[in-house]
C-alpha cells in the first residue's frame, strides 16, 4: 500500500519521512536507499517492497506547498 510523506530531514544515516496525514508517524529509510534528487520539503509516495521501498516524488504536490509557503512567508513580511 503506497502512504503519502513529506521528507522531514536527513539524520545520521537515514532520511526521516513524516506521514502526510499523520505526521507524528515516522518512516526512517536509509540513506544510501533515497534517490539523490529528493530533497527536504519533497513530498513523496511510498511503497514498501519485500527488500526495500519504493519512493517516487510528487513533483506537483511539492510545488504547490511550496508555493503555498512562500505566499504565507510574503504576507508575513509584508504584514510587519
Amino acid at each position: 500500500m503506497k502512504k503519502t510523506y513529506t521528507l522531514d530531514r536527513f539524520d545520521n544515516f537515514f532520511g526521516v519521512f513524516l506521514l502526510r496525514s499523520d505526521e507524528s508517524e515516522q518512516l526512517l529509510i536509509p540513506n544510501g536507499l533515497i534517490d539523490n534528487s529528493i530533497k527536504e520539503g519533497d513530498i513523496v509516495e511510498i511503497q514498501k517492497t519485500e527488500y526495500s521501498y519504493d519512493i517516487a516524488l510528487l513533483k506537483e504536490e511539492t510545488e504547490q506547498i511550496k508555493d503555498k509557503e512562500s505566499s504565507l512567508l510574503d504576507q508575513l513580511k509584508n504584514n510587519k
